[in-house]
């Protein structure tokens, strides 16, 4: 939310199971079956297409977009045709590439480095952005992170979470 006008500059999309019986089903709940069988790539796919056509409805109907941050699963960050894939997805919405944000785990850069760095300088030359979620967990450094073409660094809540009531 924009400080000075309290207008909306971005949002995140949040992967949630509505199950018939249980209700709302939190994501500790799914997602570690996702990762294990290896669905998550799947599930993540299917979320980018869901957040690009949902971007591509509100451009239809009128409405000031706004960039939407979408977080990936390390598996779907390494697979190698991600670049292309979303690509394509912004590609079949006639979606800008500015549209969407990618958030990534800083262990999901540093299990492979090279290849992090390939697909970020693939999606920064799209004009996606990309951002390290939950900083600080890991076992990076920002001087090793100023290595890739990121656009925004947001830190774990363990480190803000007590802001107004600890000096440390």
């Amino acid at each position: 939310v924009g400080l000075e006008d309290g207008s909306v500059t971005g949002v995140e999309a949040l992967l949630r199971w509505r199950h018939p019986e249980r209700g709302l089903v939190p994501p500790s709940d799914f997602i570690p079956l996702l990762e294990e069988t290896g669905l998550v790539v799947q599930a993540g796919a299917w979320v980018l297409r869901a957040v690009c056509g949902q971007l591509a409805e509100w451009r239809e109907s009128g409405l000031r977009l706004v960039p939407v941050a979408v977080n990936l699963s390390a598996r779907q960050f390494l697979a190698p045709d991600l670049g292309e894939s979303i690509r394509q997805i912004l590609e079949s919405n006639a979606l800008a590439p500015s549209f969407l944000e990618v958030e990534i785990t800083e262990s999901a850069i540093m299990s492979d480095t090279e290849e992090a760095n390939r697909t970020l300088e693939y999606l920064d030359s799209l004009g996606v952005k990309s951002a390290i979620d939950d900083f600080g967990t890991g076992y990076s450094s920002l001087g090793y992170l100023k290595r890739f073409p990121l656009g925004a660094l947001k830190v774990d809540r363990s480190f803000v979470s007590d802001i107004t009531t600890d000096a440390d």
